[in-house]
């Protein structure tokens, strides 16, 4: 997976890499490659699934609840997307190009923002559990929301040749936009939260409050 990734990236936009290139990239007979896998397709949902895999890594690492303020998570969440579709311009392409093992009915880029708003809602129905608040699907439209609109504003900034907003102007705006999403949520649900504090903090303050 190794070298197919590493082609793919030197790989200018829209042309795909022979799987004799990938073979010889990683010191295999092309024979060895065709062995492992039934045929193209079926290496290249692989290579969607490492791809995968590694974004859902990258951003999992910087959604800590542990470290920071509401606002600092976002912030470092974002930051973490628009390093990884800026730095890995091809492999976010190729995600687009077919299904991963995941789901072979949808390409890979949809499967990666459904595992992604999984993961985020898990967390935010854990959070909400722990302050006594029941979950009713508010969750799962809202995690869905923040990284449908995050991926689709990152990806149309690093694709336009001349964009309006820098990097930092970027993060800052689509930050503001998922907390206002996560404020709005809240407060139909009675909780008043503050985005510059710690969150451990206000998950305590919400804890005491509800008892």
């Amino acid at each position: 997976m190794q070298a197919a990734i590493e082609l793919i990236e030197q790989a200018p936009p829209g042309v795909e890499v022979p799987i004799v290139q990938i073979a010889e990239h990683a010191g295999l007979a092309k024979s060895v490659v065709y062995r492992q896998f039934a045929g193209r397709d079926e290496l290249d949902r692989r290579i969607r699934s490492d791809i995968t895999d590694r974004f859902v890594g990258d951003i999992e690492d910087a959604l800590d609840i542990g470290d920071g303020s509401i606002h600092q998570i976002l912030v470092r969440t974002v930051d973490a997307v628009v390093t990884w579709v800026t730095e890995h311009p091809r492999l976010h392409e190729f995600l687009r190009t077919g299904p991963s093992e995941a789901d072979p009915d949808v390409d890979a880029m949809s499967s990666l923002i459904a595992t992604l708003a999984a993961s985020t809602r898990a967390l935010v129905t854990g959070l909400a559990g722990v302050v006594g608040v029941a979950d009713d699907g508010s969750a799962d439209a809202m995690t869905f929301a923040i990284v449908s609109m995050t991926e689709a504003t990152v990806t149309r900034w690093a694709n336009d040749p001349a964009p309006v907003l820098s990097r930092q102007q970027l993060i800052e705006e689509v930050a503001s936009y998922a907390w206002h999403v996560v404020d709005g949520v809240a407060r139909r649900h009675g909780l008043t939260l503050d985005a510059e504090q710690p969150l451990t903090t206000v998950i305590t303050q919400l804890m005491t409050n509800g008892d």
